[in-house]
């Protein structure tokens, strides 16, 4: 029998991949682009094998990526394992936000701007998980800003998206990996993911 879960992100995998634009009404624009199935049943495989007590996500979305992270988790009762995930577009993430409440997903989904919201977290111990999906020229000072605030550290599992298909947007993120002597991998899938662990 196929969870809720499951259920949800096959209705969510039937939008376009294509993607849809976006903006804040100020002038600023942006591009949304679900995740690919290939991107997401990885997702969900590295949460069951690494078991990370708490993930970070930037770029939620319509949550799709989000519940393929949540799907890994081993106990749907979830205990103290929870998501914080991040959405730029004010009325995507009241329906995400709505979703998840339906789901009873362990999800929080924040409002506003990645940079803003990243010093107003709440943690009391670095992230299990990060996974970047979000604007790519912002990976890097987003990574940057989670270490220099404590919330990333030693063991914490880097995912990002995109690392292939829009490799020069992020080549800044993906030069820090090489010249610190991160070992990274980027598995080849339709549009590339980084997998660390720092």
């Amino acid at each position: 029998m196929k969870s809720q879960f499951e259920i949800e992100i096959n209705e969510l995998e039937k939008l376009s991949k294509q993607g849809e634009s976006y903006s804040d009404g100020k002038g600023r624009y942006g591009w949304r682009n679900p995740v690919r199935k290939d991107t997401g049943t990885l997702l969900t495989g590295f949460v069951a094998a690494t078991k990370p007590h708490k993930i970070l996500e930037i770029g939620t979305g319509h949550g799709l990526s989000t519940l393929y992270l949540a799907l890994g988790f081993s106990n749907l009762g979830f205990g103290s394992d929870f998501i914080d995930t991040i959405e730029f577009d004010e009325p995507v993430s009241k329906s995400t936000t709505d979703r998840m409440d339906r789901l009873q997903a362990p999800v929080k989904v924040h409002l506003g701007d990645a940079m803003e919201i990243l010093p107003n977290l709440q943690v009391q111990e670095p992230y299990g998980m990060v996974f970047f999906d979000a604007q790519k020229n912002q990976y890097y000072p987003q990574l940057m800003t989670m270490i220099m605030l404590g919330l990333v550290g030693s063991g914490t599992v880097i995912l990002a998206d995109n690392v292939s298909d829009r490799r020069n947007e992020c080549l800044d993120f993906l030069n820090w990996f090489l010249e610190n002597n991160i070992n990274h991998h980027i598995i080849e899938t339709e549009c590339g993911l980084l997998v660390a662990r720092l």
